[in-house]
């Protein structure tokens, strides 16, 4: 089971990650507000940019400023949204803002501005949230979508420290620009869970045959020895 291998287990939970690098959303996890969290692996969930820790630093920065309380966002306009992204350098698609402003609406219309009220009205099921929010499409734009809202709901479990139940369960489509790396590790199918594909996605673009003083992935098919 992919969640079982040494490549995942040395990206998310070996001291010396995989390659040298850990999940680039760790820091957030620090954050004691659990809403605060929440905000945080929302919006950088929806931005659709390359993943960065420039940009998870600038939404950590945010804690305790109202772009990150969805009650504030829901009575500002979107063009606000989308000043203040900007003069705070959170940079990603055009439509970021709006779409981050129309889920801060749903949120505050539907469970009074809680994302862990969204969580708990849907049994705390990985699977049944993610079904919601397909039926929720136009309240929760792009955060619907299969693929973003299952990287969410991975995020949600590992980084918000909420034990979702089925969180094993989430799929995606493996991406093409990690389809050789799958078949080096002897995953041959379509799918595979977000996590894996996170930690397929480090090593893809930054194993260099790096040695056990430097790396927690043992198991590398690309390691030499000297």
């Amino acid at each position: 089971m992919p969640l079982l291998s040494p490549l995942y287990q040395a990206f998310f939970e070996h001291p010396k990650g995989l390659c040298g690098e850990h999940d680039l959303a760790l820091p957030v996890a620090e954050i004691n507000s659990l809403e605060t969290r929440l905000s945080i692996i929302t919006l950088g969930s929806i931005l659709n940019t390359p993943p960065n820790t420039k940009r998870w630093t600038a939404l950590i920065e945010l804690e305790g400023f109202w772009l990150l309380n969805p009650s504030d966002v829901a009575y500002k306009t979107s063009h606000q949204v989308a000043q203040t992204l900007q003069e705070k350098s959170i940079r990603g698609s055009q439509h970021v803002a709006r779409v981050w402003w129309q889920i801060c609406r749903g949120i505050t219309g539907r469970f009074d501005g809680s994302f862990r009220a969204l969580l708990k009205t849907n049994d705390d099921d990985a699977l049944v949230i993610q079904n919601y929010l397909h039926q929720s499409r136009t309240t929760f734009p792009v955060l619907s979508a299969p693929t973003t809202s299952a990287y969410w709901l991975d995020s949600i479990h590992r980084i918000g420290k909420i034990q979702l139940k089925n969180w094993d369960k989430l799929q995606i489509t493996l991406p093409a620009k990690t389809k050789k790396s799958a078949r080096e590790f002897g995953w041959n199918g379509d799918r595979l869970h977000p996590a894996f594909a996170l930690a397929l996605r480090a090593w893809t673009s930054a194993c260099h045959r790096l040695d056990g003083d430097s790396c927690g992935f043992q198991h590398c098919p690309r390691h030499i020895d000297d």
